[in-house]
Protein backbone atom coordinates (compact mmCIF):
# COMPACT_ATOMS: atom_id res chain seq x y z
CA UNK A 1 0.00 0.00 0.00
CA UNK A 2 1.19 3.48 -1.17
CA UNK A 3 1.46 6.45 0.99
CA UNK A 4 -1.37 8.08 -0.97
CA UNK A 5 -3.29 5.25 -0.38
CA UNK A 6 -2.86 4.88 3.01
CA UNK A 7 -4.53 8.67 3.42
CA UNK A 8 -7.40 7.76 1.57
CA UNK A 9 -8.17 5.48 3.94
CA UNK A 10 -7.65 7.19 6.89
CA UNK A 11 -9.92 10.09 5.75
CA UNK A 12 -13.53 8.10 5.84
CA UNK A 13 -12.57 7.11 9.84
CA UNK A 14 -11.41 10.72 10.32
CA UNK A 15 -15.28 12.07 8.78
CA UNK A 16 -16.81 9.30 10.86
CA UNK A 17 -15.27 11.07 14.09
CA UNK A 18 -15.85 14.41 13.04
CA UNK A 19 -19.80 13.45 12.44
CA UNK A 20 -19.75 11.79 15.82
CA UNK A 21 -18.43 14.81 17.83
CA UNK A 22 -21.47 17.10 15.92
CA UNK A 23 -23.39 14.36 16.69
CA UNK A 24 -22.61 15.06 20.74
CA UNK A 25 -22.28 18.41 20.02
CA UNK A 26 -26.11 18.82 19.05
CA UNK A 27 -26.91 16.66 22.40
CA UNK A 28 -25.23 18.66 24.27
CA UNK A 29 -26.97 21.57 23.00
CA UNK A 30 -30.20 20.41 23.44
CA UNK A 31 -29.25 19.17 26.33
CA UNK A 32 -28.59 22.75 27.71
CA UNK A 33 -31.56 24.08 26.56
CA UNK A 34 -33.81 21.88 27.98
CA UNK A 35 -32.35 22.80 31.16
CA UNK A 36 -32.64 26.68 30.40
CA UNK A 37 -36.00 26.13 29.38
CA UNK A 38 -37.24 24.27 32.52
CA UNK A 39 -35.11 26.84 34.59
CA UNK A 40 -36.98 29.89 32.98
CA UNK A 41 -40.32 28.18 33.16
CA UNK A 42 -40.09 27.75 36.92
CA UNK A 43 -38.63 30.89 38.04
CA UNK A 44 -42.44 33.03 37.74
CA UNK A 45 -43.72 30.34 40.21
CA UNK A 46 -40.51 30.62 42.99
CA UNK A 47 -40.16 34.05 42.52
CA UNK A 48 -43.97 34.36 43.62
CA UNK A 49 -43.73 31.92 46.44
CA UNK A 50 -40.10 33.68 47.57
CA UNK A 51 -41.99 36.94 47.92
CA UNK A 52 -45.14 35.69 49.59
CA UNK A 53 -43.07 34.27 52.03
CA UNK A 54 -40.36 37.20 52.18
CA UNK A 55 -43.62 39.63 53.00
CA UNK A 56 -44.80 37.15 56.32
CA UNK A 57 -41.74 37.29 57.78
CA UNK A 58 -41.63 41.04 57.35
CA UNK A 59 -44.75 41.44 59.21
CA UNK A 60 -43.32 39.38 62.49
CA UNK A 61 -40.26 41.81 62.34
CA UNK A 62 -39.46 42.62 65.62
CA UNK A 63 -42.01 40.68 67.60
CA UNK A 64 -40.79 39.82 70.61
CA UNK A 65 -41.22 35.98 72.11
CA UNK A 66 -44.72 36.57 73.86
CA UNK A 67 -45.69 37.49 70.36
CA UNK A 68 -44.83 35.30 68.31
CA UNK A 69 -46.23 32.01 70.71
CA UNK A 70 -49.54 34.51 70.85
CA UNK A 71 -49.34 34.49 66.81
CA UNK A 72 -49.11 30.22 66.82
CA UNK A 73 -51.00 29.39 69.62
CA UNK A 74 -53.57 31.52 70.34
CA UNK A 75 -53.86 34.01 72.84
CA UNK A 76 -56.46 32.25 75.23
CA UNK A 77 -53.74 29.07 75.20
CA UNK A 78 -50.57 31.69 75.59
CA UNK A 79 -52.67 32.91 78.82
CA UNK A 80 -53.84 29.17 79.88
CA UNK A 81 -50.13 28.66 79.99
CA UNK A 82 -48.60 31.52 81.75
CA UNK A 83 -51.31 31.19 84.44
CA UNK A 84 -50.46 27.54 85.08
CA UNK A 85 -46.64 28.81 84.97
CA UNK A 86 -47.37 30.79 88.07
CA UNK A 87 -49.17 28.49 89.92
CA UNK A 88 -46.65 25.61 89.77
CA UNK A 89 -43.44 26.68 91.02
CA UNK A 90 -40.11 25.87 88.26
CA UNK A 91 -39.29 22.75 90.71
CA UNK A 92 -42.61 21.50 91.37
CA UNK A 93 -44.07 18.07 89.45
CA UNK A 94 -47.72 18.15 87.75
CA UNK A 95 -49.45 15.05 86.32
CA UNK A 96 -50.30 15.43 82.82
CA UNK A 97 -53.04 14.61 80.86
CA UNK A 98 -54.21 14.50 77.06
CA UNK A 99 -57.78 16.07 76.83
CA UNK A 100 -58.26 14.91 73.09
CA UNK A 101 -60.32 11.63 71.91
CA UNK A 102 -56.77 10.70 70.20
CA UNK A 103 -53.39 10.95 70.67
CA UNK A 104 -52.86 14.37 68.97
CA UNK A 105 -49.04 15.51 70.43
CA UNK A 106 -51.23 18.38 72.19
CA UNK A 107 -49.53 17.06 75.54
CA UNK A 108 -45.81 17.18 74.38
CA UNK A 109 -46.17 20.97 73.72
CA UNK A 110 -47.69 21.35 77.13
CA UNK A 111 -44.81 19.97 78.68
CA UNK A 112 -42.49 21.81 76.56
CA UNK A 113 -43.79 24.88 77.71
CA UNK A 114 -43.92 24.45 81.28
CA UNK A 115 -40.31 23.22 81.39
CA UNK A 116 -38.30 22.87 83.96
CA UNK A 117 -41.52 21.25 85.92
CA UNK A 118 -41.80 17.97 85.90
CA UNK A 119 -44.55 16.20 83.87
CA UNK A 120 -46.12 12.92 84.41
CA UNK A 121 -47.85 11.53 82.12
CA UNK A 122 -51.04 9.84 83.19
CA UNK A 123 -52.91 8.58 79.59
CA UNK A 124 -55.50 10.29 77.79
CA UNK A 125 -59.12 11.61 79.37
CA UNK A 126 -61.36 9.96 77.20
CA UNK A 127 -59.91 6.89 78.52
CA UNK A 128 -59.78 7.62 81.99
CA UNK A 129 -63.23 8.31 81.83
CA UNK A 130 -64.19 5.01 80.65
CA UNK A 131 -61.97 3.06 82.96
CA UNK A 132 -64.28 1.54 86.67
CA UNK A 133 -64.19 3.92 89.58
CA UNK A 134 -62.12 1.86 91.54
CA UNK A 135 -59.08 2.46 88.95
CA UNK A 136 -59.92 6.19 89.34
CA UNK A 137 -57.07 6.82 91.67
CA UNK A 138 -54.07 9.56 91.87
CA UNK A 139 -50.71 9.55 93.41
CA UNK A 140 -50.76 10.49 96.82
CA UNK A 141 -49.13 13.85 96.96
CA UNK A 142 -50.35 15.05 93.52
CA UNK A 143 -51.11 18.84 93.82
CA UNK A 144 -51.93 19.69 90.62
CA UNK A 145 -53.08 18.15 87.66
CA UNK A 146 -52.82 19.58 83.83
CA UNK A 147 -55.25 18.56 81.43
CA UNK A 148 -53.88 19.33 77.91
CA UNK A 149 -56.91 19.99 75.62
CA UNK A 150 -56.20 20.47 71.13
CA UNK A 151 -56.84 23.03 69.59
CA UNK A 152 -58.25 24.37 73.25
CA UNK A 153 -56.66 26.42 76.14
CA UNK A 154 -54.65 24.19 78.75
CA UNK A 155 -56.63 23.73 82.34
CA UNK A 156 -54.68 23.54 85.93
CA UNK A 157 -57.19 21.58 88.03
CA UNK A 158 -55.90 19.98 91.88
CA UNK A 159 -56.67 16.32 92.25
CA UNK A 160 -59.68 16.52 93.52
CA UNK A 161 -61.03 19.04 90.95
CA UNK A 162 -59.77 16.52 88.43
CA UNK A 163 -61.46 13.76 90.23
CA UNK A 164 -64.68 15.27 90.05
CA UNK A 165 -64.57 16.18 86.29
CA UNK A 166 -64.08 12.71 85.71
CA UNK A 167 -67.19 11.51 88.02
CA UNK A 168 -69.10 14.17 85.83
CA UNK A 169 -67.91 13.06 82.52
CA UNK A 170 -68.65 9.89 83.12
CA UNK A 171 -72.38 10.52 84.99
CA UNK A 172 -74.51 8.52 87.18
CA UNK A 173 -74.11 4.68 87.37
Amino acid sequence: MTDHEARQAHIPATRLMESWWQVRWCFRRLAIAAFLLSLIAGLPLTAVRTLRRVGRATLSLGEDARGARVRLLGAATVAALDSIRQAIPADGEYLLVDGGEELQAEAYWVRFELAPRRAVFIGRLSEMERAPRPARKLPPATRWVVVAYPGGPSRLLSGREFLELLEAKRGPG
